[in-house]
């Protein structure tokens, strides 16, 4: 792909330390566009989100000061898969349109993409519209990911089968290694993923 800027994607399954390598990755001084915190400012009152939201669900998923009551918005999608298709097609086509906006109005090199369900909505036809270089996957075990979301759940006061169930919802970790151009593993310690993030970083040509 010719363009003169480089974009690269980082993705990973829950339970894997994908927000660890990014702040990993900011603290290397690049550039990252979080596409959760898209979403999350998208539901912000009066957003383009927001409008389209209310207007397709109506006022009974808003709060008493105007805000998107997410429960009731969940509850709403929840058993009904036509809505939940129209929900996310209209967070996905505002996610693209703002990754792409942010994107052009960087003058980075090199940005980063954070979007963790990338894989799945490509499996989907989704995200085709998204100009991007290269994927990294956070690679963790299916053992180990069972075994820090049952830890992080029993700290949180959570229902392990609950966090669990989302991992049934996500491409398999070992099925996404295939669909990506580099794995980095993080079965270790925090200055090992640091360290590997470096080295590919110096492999790509990339900061160093």
């Amino acid at each position: 792909m010719k363009q003169s800027k480089r974009v690269i994607v980082i993705t990973g399954g829950i339970g894997t330390g994908k927000s660890t390598a990014v702040s990993i990755i900011k603290n290397f001084g690049f550039k990252v566009i979080d596409s959760d915190k898209i979403v999350h400012e998208g539901y912000g009152v009066n957003s383009p989100l927001y409008k389209q939201v209310t207007e397709v669900f109506g006022k009974q998923i808003l709060n008493e000061d105007c805000t998107i009551n997410r429960q009731k918005l969940g509850k709403i999608v929840f058993n009904d898969n036509k809505k939940l298709h129209i929900l996310n097609e209209i967070v996905h086509r505002y996610v693209l349109e703002e990754l792409n906006k942010a994107i052009n109005e960087n003058d980075d090199e090199v940005i980063f993409l954070d979007i963790p369900l990338i894989l799945e909505n490509i499996k989907q036809n989704k995200y085709y519209e998204l100009k991007f270089d290269e994927i990294w996957l956070i690679y963790v075990s299916p053992e180990i990911q069972i075994e820090r979301l049952k830890k992080r759940a029993i700290q949180e006061n959570k229902n392990p089968d609950d966090v669990l169930n989302i991992i049934k919802k996500q491409i398999p970790i070992d099925e996404k290694v295939s669909m990506v151009n580099e794995v980095i593993d993080n079965e270790g310690t925090i200055e090992d993923l640091r360290i590997k993030i470096k080295g590919l970083l110096k492999i790509k040509g990339i900061g160093w």
